[in-house]
């Protein structure tokens, strides 16, 4: 064989292992979430839930989860040692922002209502893989930092006697809040596991923003009792689950409310 046919040979042979891999790659990642049942159903194209402030399961606690704890009160107006109730809501779709020869680039749309909000809520996301099984969120603080906060004016509640504070550790199975129903379908797991190997990865992937444009995201106070975000992606490889940490900084009134409205939305990046 001369040398031309062994160069064309050997490139046709990569080309082969190259499709055969993907394929392999995408039928693994299926199994996977099939077997362990740790995906959702197939994603709605439009869910809705509504919360309560016996939905904040967490706290008092001045963090959220990651590899060493990340603390709640670096967003202007949040002093040191602040304490904070919290949930977890999963969303009905996950954002991607990787190689769009692989998959559609989009970001979800969370479209929010408050009533009698007491004090100050947050807004984080988190989000996990497939393979290998890890956790991403939003950066703290620092270039590419963002975070979304609302402001009410109803007086606070009670204490939050449902409410416990998560073990420091950066394997966290937490409890969603919307475990029975994300629109007309039930989500498959109760609990969602958020794991960081190691400090300083998994943190610069999920972001929020109020503009498709600024998709690493924005730091947003004062924002309406009513509005819409943006949950965008850019670290890459693909997720299978992705909720939002929601933090309040007192007990909520009886009469208090959070609408949740969330959708896919077509990133034009």
């Amino acid at each position: 064989m001369d040398f031309r046919k062994r160069i064309i040979t050997a490139f046709a042979l990569l080309t082969l292992f190259t499709i055969i891999a993907f394929g392999i790659q995408v039928y693994i990642e299926g199994e996977t979430m099939a077997v362990t049942g740790e995906a959702a159903p197939l994603p709605l194209a439009q869910s809705v839930i509504t919360l309560s402030g016996a939905d904040f399961l967490y706290g008092p606690q001045d963090w959220r989860p990651y590899a060493a704890p990340l603390s709640l009160n670096t967003l202007p107006g949040t002093p040191d040692g602040h304490e904070w109730y919290f949930c977890f809501v999963l969303l009905n779709d996950t954002p991607y922002g990787g190689n769009p020869a692989l998959f559609r680039r989009q970001a979800v749309s969370v479209n929010y209502t408050f009533e009698n909000l007491a004090g100050t809520a947050a807004f984080y996301p988190y989000g996990t893989t497939t393979l290998p099984v890890t956790s991403r969120t939003s950066r703290q603080d620092g270039y590419g930092s963002s975070g979304y906060i609302v402001t009410g004016t109803a007086p606070a509640g009670e204490a939050a006697p449902q409410a416990a504070p998560l073990e420091r550790s950066n394997l966290v199975r937490a409890r969603l809040a919307n475990t029975k129903g994300l629109g007309p379908d039930e989500i498959a797991a109760g609990t969602i596991d958020l794991w960081f190997p190691s400090e300083g990865g998994g943190q610069d992937a999920l972001h929020l923003t109020t503009d498709l444009d600024k998709r690493k995201g924005e730091i947003v106070t004062g924002a309406p009792a009513s509005g819409r975000f943006y949950v965008t992606h850019t670290g890459g490889s693909r997720l299978n689950l992705v909720c939002l940490l929601i933090a309040v900084d007192r007990p909520q009134p009886e009469n208090f409310s959070l609408r949740l409205e969330t959708r896919p939305a077509e990133a034009a990046w």
